[in-house]
């Protein structure tokens, strides 16, 4: 094991300016390579100290912006047309991509990662997606699922036909 100062915040892992420990190959081929961290000497932990303030800052700003995008993203929903089955089932299935892309379409370019979903959306309805933009700034939206050629029809909800009257 190798003790390192990160450099940048790394997921899974910590925040920039943390001391981690690591396997000798994750720091020797990725981390050290990348930039994302060197190694713990006392000449690196001071110029961290330095730094630090710096990065506070950063991080404050960069929170404050994402808790103002949050606040416009309440209430956010996009809608996604698919062929389906009778049974509401999707001939396919709808992934982080396919929302990506209808968000920016609305005026929201965000970044694949911070879609977060169980696993591919594959039955028409509405469905909870949440966006984690930050640790402490995440926020929920609605994808409406629909069939194609069927407006806004989910299954389970069908509208009771009114009884025809026999004279």
């Amino acid at each position: 094991m190798v003790e390192l100062l990160l450099v940048r915040d790394i997921d899974h892992l910590g925040k920039r300016g943390m001391k981690v420990r690591v396997r000798e190959g994750y720091a020797r081929n990725f981390l050290i390579p990348t930039g994302a961290a060197v190694s713990a000497t006392a000449d690196n932990v001071r110029r961290i100290e330095k730094v630090r303030a710096q990065w506070l800052a950063e991080e404050a700003k960069l929170l404050a912006e994402l808790q103002e995008l949050a606040a416009r993203l309440a209430g956010f929903e996009v809608t996604l047309v698919a062929k389906a089955s009778e049974a509401g089932n999707l001939y396919g299935s709808i992934g982080v991509r396919e929302i990506v892309e209808a968000s920016a379409a609305k005026g929201f370019p965000l970044e694949a990662r911070v879609f977060k979903l169980a696993g591919p959306v594959k039955l028409v309805g509405d469905h909870a997606i949440s966006l984690v933009l930050h640790d402490s700034v995440q926020v929920s939206m609605t994808l409406k699922v629909r069939a194609e050629g069927r407006g806004d029809w989910v299954p389970g909800q069908e509208t009771p036909e009114a009884p025809t009257s026999a004279v």
